[in-house]
């Protein structure tokens, strides 16, 4: 029983050190392609915020300096610090709310299962990242917009019927719970049968 814990153990280690290795690669591919895989994130939170702001909400566009920031662009007048006053704009970053898309990645390459299953469990993985980021740009533009702004800005959101507290709620959500914890959730479920090699769970189910 030593022995076969020592070698339990091993591969635990050894996952853990591929699976650390993937995730830095994993990390490279998500940057240098966010601006592609951050495409459905915009139009999906465009069409929301469209739905729930009305008139008020313009559009979301790539940012023209760095094309992974998306442009929040309203069509409420604000006044700026030098006295000037234009329609507000403001940056969102989606990546904030994505990192869990690489964690996913390490974890999936570094398992022993095959590669059709890995790419279900990748493909799986990218959606469920992909609504996470949604949900996120969605809660910052209308944080930012009730709390960042000003009475005008914050009067909008009012409008629409979302209160101060189901935002502060929702963004709390997408910002620390959603994107560490779902991914390792769908990873775990996709592999359980070496969750219980690992925990040794199941051998102690039987007994």
């Amino acid at each position: 029983m030593v022995k076969q814990a020592a070698n339990e153990e091993l591969r635990l280690s050894e996952l853990l050190i591929l699976a650390s290795l993937w995730m830095v690669f994993g990390f490279m591919l998500w940057y240098y392609l966010s601006a592609f895989h951050g495409t459905p994130v915009r139009l999906l939170a465009e069409e929301i915020l469209t739905r729930l702001l009305g008139d008020d909400f313009w559009n979301i566009v790539p940012n023209p300096d760095r094309h992974y920031l998306l442009q929040v662009q309203t069509r409420i007048p604000f006044q700026f610090p030098d006295g000037s006053q234009e329609s507000l704009g403001f940056i969102v970053n989606p990546l904030i709310y994505g990192y869990g898309l690489p964690l996913l990645f390490g974890l999936v390459m570094a398992s022993g299962v095959s590669i059709g299953r890995k790419l279900v469990t990748l493909l799986g993985g990218y959606i469920c990242v992909m609504l996470i980021q949604v949900w996120g740009v969605v809660w910052q533009t209308l944080k930012m917009l009730a709390f960042n702004f000003g009475a005008d800005a914050h009067q909008v959101v009012a409008n629409a019927g979302i209160s101060d507290e189901l935002i502060a709620l929702c963004y709390q959500l997408g910002v620390l719970i959603f994107p560490p914890l779902v991914p390792v959730i769908l990873w775990v479920l996709a592999n359980w049968v070496l969750i219980e090699q690992f925990t040794g769970w199941h051998h102690n189910a039987n007994h």
